[in-house]
């Protein structure tokens, strides 16, 4: 019996080895089970977080389009084709995660997303209920982005960002009958103060020289040369150049907009301005007993003002700005000048023809602060048309304009606007050579004129397709652009013709000393837009 008892021992001993050496599989494979768990978790957290941030990219994206998309189409006279439109993705039938309707807007793509996409639209307001008008400020593009069963989307809210606060000069130009849209006279020296750009060509003659800070030939999809070159670039500034030309709307359009109906033709736009313009009640001048030459409501009455001619004779019924006329006995030898002032208040003004000539007794305020009236801050638009029917002529302005601003500020050029909408006719801005004022002195420095010119009535008849290739459209041959023509002094120190806000027009012609000095506009009500300045952002 004593022999058996190891044989025992040996199988019991095999057993609980055998039973430690299981329970140790089984443990092991918890353990490699759970961390292969984790593992699979982790990457498919891992997936999941990739397939979110590239959504989210891809909204990003769709911003940057709308964007675009908006620059593109400013000069469209349809509210539904200046952005895109929130309205349901045709044939698009996903729906947002935990909302029960539809993506919305504009469809788009980008190259290396793995079939992703975008849908992006503009509103009015937040929820995306009302398209943006083209107008309304602050306004909100929102954009969708979708990989792989996964959502993301932004909003951000803009400002619209006005055409006159890009350049100091742009030119069009590049249309059928006329290429060039800059051109340098001999003797002229012109300097941009800013950034400028042309859709065409320019000439400079003999010794003429025009220099800026920033060269941007455009539509170089039609001209490969015959534009600005590195001459024309100020030091230290650059040349760039792009495929698709600067596209502005008409100066009908922007009335159309302004005053809310993009659906009228041109000739009913223009008849509209001139039935509904300020010239009858918006111009003030002096009264006779006022105390000093403040311009304030105590010391202005509404001015006898009528028809759509603004010229010299326009001041024969304008009080005389006290202080300005001498009646001492001594005057034969010494005499003054009796200084008669108009002041334009707030409002829109239509001429069918300006003809100002430099006369010393003639005084023009342009007062967007409304001190004469009394009224509210506003914008003090010149729309200057005619119809071709009338036989209409240039314009010309010789005549110094002063500004008002407020307290303790500089002047905003944005308070200010003259548009010039005259086919094949010119807009001058002059400082004539030799002048002198009411006292009798002789004038020195530039004619400074602080405002923002638009002179569009012709837009380019070159396109750049979906596939990239220049492309020509349907071009209206009868129309040759409007032309802003700025005469300086012989020479530049004697004093320049100078536009100190900015200039956008179909054409640009210098003569004598020239300057173009950029100031970006802090008041923008009604300019037209060219896209958004975005002022907050935030995820959906």
């Amino acid at each position: 019996m004593k022999q058996l008892r190891p044989k025992i021992n040996r199988r019991r001993e095999g057993g609980i080895a055998l039973v430690t050496a299981l329970m140790i599989s089984l443990a092991t494979a918890m353990v490699l089970g759970a961390s292969l768990a984790v593992v699979l978790t982790s990457n498919s957290l891992g997936w999941s977080q990739v397939r979110s941030e590239t959504a989210l990219q891809l909204a990003d994206a769709g911003v940057n389009s709308e964007l675009q998309y908006l620059s593109q189409n400013v000069a469209q006279v349809n509210i539904t084709l200046k952005s895109s439109q929130p309205v349901a993705a045709v044939g698009v039938t996903l729906k947002y995660p935990g909302e029960n309707y539809a993506v919305k807007g504009r469809q788009g793509t980008v190259p290396g997303f793995d079939g992703g996409v975008f849908w992006v639209y503009s509103s009015n307001d937040a929820a995306g209920t009302v398209a943006w008008d083209g107008v309304s400020t602050p306004y909100y593009i929102t954009s969708s982005g979708y990989v792989n069963k996964t959502w993301s989307r932004i909003q951000v809210t803009c400002k619209s960002s006005s055409l006159f606060n890009l350049f100091a000069s742009g030119s069009q130009g590049s249309y059928s009958g006329d290429t060039v849209g800059v051109v340098a006279n001999p003797g002229a020296g012109v300097v941009i103060n800013g950034p400028t750009t042309i859709n065409g060509q320019v000439t400079t003659g003999t010794g003429a020289t025009v220099t800026s800070p920033q060269v941007i030939n455009a539509n170089t999809c039609t001209y490969s040369s015959g534009q600005y070159t590195n001459t024309n670039v100020a030091s230290g500034g650059k040349l760039v150049t792009k495929k698709t030309p600067y596209v502005y709307p008409t100066c009908a359009n922007v009335y159309k907009q302004s005053c809310g109906h993009p659906e009228e033709d041109d000739d009913h736009a223009w008849a509209r301005c001139k039935s509904s313009c300020n010239n009858s009640t918006g111009v003030y001048t002096y009264r006779s007993d006022a105390n000093d030459d403040t311009i304030k409501s105590s010391n202005c009455q509404r001015a006898t003002f009528s028809g759509n001619t603004l010229n010299n004779s326009c001041w024969n019924n304008a009080k005389t700005r006290p202080g300005t006329y001498d009646s001492n006995w001594w005057w034969w030898w010494n005499p003054t000048v009796s200084v008669q002032t108009l002041i334009f208040e707030p409002g829109d003004y239509y001429f069918s023809s300006v003809q100002l000539a430099y006369d010393a007794s003639c005084e023009m305020v342009v007062d967007p602060q409304a001190f004469a009236s009394g009224g509210t801050p506003g914008q003090v638009r010149f729309w200057v048309h005619d119809l071709a029917a009338n036989h209409p002529t240039d314009d010309s302005i010789a005549l110094p304009i002063s500004n008002t601003c407020a307290n303790g500020q500089a002047v905003d050029p944005g308070m200010f606007r003259i548009y010039c909408g005259k086919d094949n006719k010119e807009c001058r801005f002059t400082r004539p050579n030799s002048c002198k004022d009411w006292q009798g002195n002789t004038i020195s420095g530039d004619f400074e004129f602080k405002c923002g010119v638009y002179a569009c009535t012709k837009q380019p008849n070159t396109v750049v397709n979906s596939s990239g290739a220049c492309q020509q459209q349907a071009d209206d041959s009868t129309k040759h652009g409007c032309k802003i023509h700025l005469y300086g002094c012989s020479t530049r120190s004697k004093g320049c013709a100078k536009i100190t806000g900015s200039c956008l027009s179909d054409k640009m012609i210098f003569d004598g000393g020239c300057t173009l000095n950029f100031q970006a506009s802090a008041y923008c009500d009604k300019d037209p837009s060219c896209g958004a300045q975005i002022t907050g952002w935030c995820r959906k």
